[in-house]
């Protein structure tokens, strides 16, 4: 499952990290760790950014970006 499949307001736990190295230190910068939970925000409609809300910061990401991150649904 990736971080685009997450519905609006359920939270998931980021299992790995996929893509080109610079990309998954860009990831890493913006924390985005493997064990972190995630928030799903807000999708914008027409394949606009995703809002995530990461440890008490919120992030908008691309939902190209967004498939890179796996994650498994927080319970």
């Amino acid at each position: 499952m990736t971080l685009l499949d997450l519905a609006t307001s359920q939270v998931g736990q980021i299992t790995a990290l996929h893509g080109d190295p610079g990309f998954r230190s860009r990831l890493m910068e913006m924390g985005f760790h493997k064990g972190i939970k995630v928030r799903m925000i807000q999708k914008m409609p027409f394949n606009g950014p995703v809002k995530i809300r990461v440890r008490n910061g919120m992030i908008s990401l691309r939902q190209s970006d967004a498939t890179n991150i796996s994650v498994r649904l927080d319970v």
